[in-house]
Order: structure tokens, then C-alpha cells, then sequence
């Protein structure tokens, strides 16, 4: 097998663990060790058995021409070595922090993708030995099905004492964020590689220690597409209960449908199915290099997936969403309130097309309560024009208050801010000809169910648009549903058939529209084409034409799907 020849950048204190593994490594050589002190290059270099030592990094390319490099300095380094890294069509792998800030991140990755090179994050807990063998259970079914919680504890105790980090890491002692920029962002990655995209964070931040700039302490709650939860509880100031809190980091509990998978701080790993005792599961770990040997594995990983010329798990485009959500948690710290990743960063992000998904049914004359009729024609009168006559609630529309309410608000006073934003889609499919939709069809949702949230509930009905089922037939909102909605807080619903109640009994019909409307829901009814969504959630707009005084209006209703690495079905 041919020898990849590499330079490794940067010999402060984590590049030991680098070292040590491109040493293990038997098809590879590094040519050269870099710093900005030669003195440490030189004795790492000496330590390891690597033949030389350089001052100057591009120089250092220049005259080795590696087949890669290996990034292990700090942040703010790293884009101009990327650069040149890109403009020699050199393979890179970086540690992270990627960068101070996030849109520096999105730079390097505009180089990376622009110069087409290989580009791999040096993100190596998800290579931890007992997270790969926590998803090979996972992908076994030895939770018997969807994940519901992850909760990470973790208790590093390093940082209480006046002189924290001076020893090993002085820099973390003015970074103005340090826990979850520094060590959250690895338990965030290894959340997403055990369940999934993020939907929310919500985090709380504190400082214990005043000697420091940044936070020590942090509580995530993450919400993932498929409905897991996962709870990320740490801080650098308490201590754990066991002898070396860096082996694992903490203790680890993963729970299911079918029962729990625990991790203890000594790398232990246990399975417990539901109405069994615990057992301890065996798998390999070593005491080796830095907490199970992940940085071997990661760079095991590196070398293997760049011979073969395919991508890396942490490529840079992935690793952007794992750095949006630490922006999430920090913006959430901020404002109280959980942020989703890619709404608070401004433009989204660039590698993701959007899927633009009509939701709404045509109007022609077909449809109940529609006329259209000639106007101008382009022979008689020099354009075309028509006649439009609809009913304010035929189509896909949306009610106002005043429609079942006295002197309730008219349509032109919606506010658009409802109108747009997140929706979540519940598939409530497959459902009967009037059946009752009632709490029991959205339990499965019900903690993921926030105050502000949108929902679309999939029925399939669009496609008995049409027929006298259509209207006649159609699955209605029970009374005790609306009631549920309204404790929930919920802004908006959306529903397939063409109205929320069953339009020929009005006293029904009268009770769930007023129950809905004086708990401040918008209503949109005759959605269409819900089963072409591929994601739980979806961006949802629905603008109603603004008619003074209207008791509802016909909408243009679309979905905006993000197209990200798989999907995740409703």
C-alpha cells in the first residue's frame, strides 16, 4: 500500500494525541512538524520519531509536498492555512474549534468546496469507543425502536480553583465563550450522530468560577426531527465520583421504546430491556492515547475514507450544523427561549436547496362556491382579463374570527408574522370517512408540542377533493382536541379537508371554530399535497388577500423544505 505523507501543523498540548497516532499508523508518514516555536516542533519531532521540524508552515509545504495536512493549532489560524492548503489541492484535517466565529466557519468551507479538496473536522468523541458502540446497538433495534431521551452528565472538575486551566489550556481563561463553544460542541456532534438533525436548543449558561471570562456550566435541551430529546447537563467546576473524569467525560443514558442503554464513567457499558434487569454489555476499549483512543480512530477514519475517495463523516458541511446549533444554544442562553438551528444566523445555509411544495388546490370552475368568467379579451380589447367570483371559503383558504363570531376580527387585521414560519407536520394517516380526530391521534407529539407552534395534520383527504366525500364525509377536530390545541398554545392548524368541523352539523361546526378562535388559533383549511413533504418539519407561508371587513379569503399555501443530508419522514 502506498505511504500518504502528511505535516502535521501546530505541537502544543493536544497534538501529542495526534502524534502518537499517525505514529501508530502503518501507512503513514509525517514529514515534518510545524509550530511558530521551532523549539517544541523540534522536540516533538524528536519524541515521536518524525524527521523534521519547521518553523514556517507553507514554507514547510512547499519544500515536502505532503499528500495532507494535519491543522492543530489555534482558531484563528486556520483559514490561511487552508488557503494554502487549497491552493496546492492539498487534503486537510482540522481540529476544531473550525474557527472563532461562524462565519469565518462558512468561509473555510466556501475554500474547501470552491478548491474541491478532501476536508475533514477533527471532531473525535463520536469516534469514542463506547458512542460507536452505542449506535451499532442502536442500529441493531436493541431499543426496540425510536430513541426518546438522551441525557449526557458531565462533571470535569478542572476549573475551580483561582489558577483553572493555567496549567494545561491558559487560553480558556479569557475566551468569552468557553463550555459549550470548547466541549459542548463535541457532545452536540455526537447527539447528531445518535439521533439525528436538531430541530431546537434551549440553553441555560452560567459561570462559577469568576477568575474565568466565558461559562463553565451549561444546560442543553435538544430537540431532534424524530421526536428524541436529548439533555446535555455539564460544568468544569464540580467533580465526578470516579477516577478520571477525561476517560468518558461523564455517564451517558440512552432510552427507547424498548428500554435503556447506560454508560459509566469507566467505559462500562450496560443494556436493560424494558421489564429486565441490567446487563453489562462487552465491547473493546482501551485505556490508550486520549479517552478510548478516539483520536486514533478518528484519524484511522481520515485515512481510510480519503483512499477511497469518499466523503467523512465530519466533512465541513456537516460540521456546519453541529457549529449552528452551539449558535443556537448561545443565542437561546440569550434570550430565554429555544432557537432552532439555521433561523438564527440570517441567510440560510448555502449548501442546502430548498424544496418549494405546493400545498394549495387549483380554483376553477369545478369547485363549489367559483365562477370565472371573460372580462377582456386579447383580440377585442388588447389583453386578457377575467371575472373572478369566490366564495371567501372556497379552495385552500384561511378563516377569520368574524366568520362564527359577532364583531371578531376580519381578515385584513391577521397578522402575517403567523402566516410564515416553522410548522410541524403530524401524520394522522391513515384515517376513516368521518372519523373524530382527537387527543389520542396527536399523543405521540404532545412534548414536542410548543406555545407559537404551527401545526399541519396529514390526513390524505386533498385527494377526495372532488367528490361529495369531499365535504360531506370528511374527519373533523374534535371538541375535546380544539380545548387541548388552546391549552397548548398553539398559533396555527392547518388541516386537509375543507373545513375543521363537520360542515353539516353547525352546532359542531359552531363550537370548534369559536373554541379555536377564542384561543387566538389561525385557522387554514383545504390544504392539499401534505404526503409530499419529507420532513417533520417544514417552513410553512399561507398569506390571505387582504378584503376589508373579510370573514376569510383564499391562500396561496406553501412549504419550504429544507434538502439537507437524509430526511426524516412525518
Amino acid at each position: 500500500m502506498t505511504v500518504l505523507r502528511g505535516i502535521c501543523i501546530g505541537a502544543g498540548y493536544f497534538s501529542r494525541y495526534h502524534f502518537d497516532a499517525w505514529r501508530r499508523l502503518p501507512d503513514i508518514e509525517i514529514v515534518a512538524v510545524c509550530d511558530r516555536e521551532l523549539p517544541k516542533a523540534q522536540q516533538a519531532a524528536d519524541e515521536f520519531g518524525f524527521k523534521n521540524a519547521r518553523l514556517d508552515a507553507v514554507a514547510a509545504i512547499e519544500e515536502f509536498r505532503p499528500d495532507f495536512i494535519d491543522i492543530i493549532t489555534p482558531p484563528d489560524s486556520h483559514l490561511p492555512l487552508i488557503q494554502a492548503a487549497a491552493a496546492r489541492k492539498l487534503a486537510v484535517i482540522c481540529q476544531k474549534p473550525l474557527a472563532q466565529d461562524f462565519q469565518t466557519a462558512r468561509k473555510i468551507i466556501d475554500v474547501v468546496e470552491r478548491a474541491a479538496i478532501p476536508f475533514m473536522v477533527h471532531e473525535n468523541f463520536r469516534f469514542q469507543p463506547w458512542h460507536r458502540e452505542i449506535k451499532r446497538l442502536i442500529a441493531q433495534g436493541v431499543l426496540g425502536g425510536p430513541i426518546h431521551s438522551l441525557h449526557f452528565r458531565s462533571r470535569l472538575g478542572d476549573g475551580w480553583k483561582p489558577d483553572a486551566y493555567l496549567a494545561r489550556q491558559p487560553y480558556f481563561r479569557t475566551m468569552p465563550r468557553l463550555l459549550v463553544h470548547e466541549t459542548g460542541v463535541h457532545f452536540i456532534d455526537t447527539f447528531r450522530f445518535l439521533a439525528g438533525e436538531i430541530q431546537d436548543v434551549h440553553a441555560v449558561l452560567r459561570r462559577f468560577n469568576p477568575a474565568i471570562a466565558g461559562e463553565d456550566a451549561a444546560i442543553l435541551l435538544i430537540r431532534f426531527e424524530d421526536g428524541a430529546v436529548g439533555i446535555w447537563d455539564a460544568n468544569r467546576y464540580n467533580e465526578a465520583a470516579y477516577g478520571d473524569p477525561r476517560y468518558t467525560f461523564g455517564e451517558f443514558l440512552v432510552e427507547g421504546e424498548g428500554g435503556s442503554i447506560r454508560l459509566y464513567g469507566d467505559g462500562r457499558l450496560t443494556v436493560q430491556p424494558l421489564g429486565q434487569p441490567e446487563r453489562d454489555h462487552p465491547y473493546v476499549h482501551e485505556r490508550k492515547g486520549f479517552a478510548g483512543d478516539c483520536v486514533y480512530f478518528t484519524q484511522r477514519h481520515f485515512v481510510d475514507r480519503l483512499r477511497a475517495g469518499a466523503s467523512f463523516e465530519t466533512s465541513g458541511r456537516d460540521y456546519l450544523h453541529t457549529l449552528d446549533a452551539v449558535e443556537a444554544a448561545y443565542e437561546s442562553a440569550a434570550r430565554g427561549v429555544p432557537v432552532r438551528p439555521h433561523g438564527s444566523l440570517g441567510a440560510p445555509l448555502p449548501e442546502a436547496p430548498c424544496r418549494v411544495i405546493d400545498l394549495s388546490l387549483e380554483i376553477d370552475e369545478k369547485m363549489r362556491g367559483v365562477s370565472i368568467r371573460t372580462a377582456k379579451t386579447l383580440s377585442a380589447d388588447g389583453w386578457n382579463a377575467t371575472h373572478l367570483f369566490l366564495y371567501s371559503h372556497s379552495g385552500t383558504h384561511m378563516d377569520a374570527p368574524r366568520h362564527f363570531i359577532e364583531n371578531a376580527a376580519s381578515i385584513d387585521a391577521q397578522t402575517l408574522d403567523v402566516c410564515r414560519g416553522p410548522a410541524k407536520v403530524l401524520n394522522l394517516t391513515p384515517i376513516r370517512p368521518r372519523e373524530l380526530i382527537t387527543v389520542e391521534h396527536v399523543a405521540r407529539w404532545a412534548d414536542a408540542i410548543r406555545p407559537g407552534d404551527r401545526l399541519l395534520l396529514r390526513t390524505d383527504w386533498h385527494r377526495r377533493h372532488g367528490t361529495d366525500a369531499y365535504r360531506d364525509e370528511l374527519p373533523r377536530i374534535s371538541v375535546e382536541l380544539a380545548r387541548w390545541l388552546v391549552e397548548k398554545k398553539v398559533a396555527l392548524i392547518g388541516v386537509e379537508p375543507p373545513s375543521v368541523a363537520d360542515v353539516n352539523n353547525i352546532a359542531e361546526l359552531t363550537e370548534v371554530h369559536r373554541i379555536l378562535f377564542e384561543g387566538n388559533i389561525v385557522i387554514v383549511e383545504g390544504l392539499a399535497h401534505l404526503d409530499k413533504i419529507l420532513r417533520s418539519e417544514v417552513e410553512f407561508v399561507a398569506l390571505p388577500l387582504k378584503v376589508a371587513g373579510g370573514d376569510g379569503t383564499p391562500v396561496r399555501a406553501v412549504a419550504v423544505e429544507q434538502e439537507r443530508s437524509g430526511f426524516l419522514g412525518t
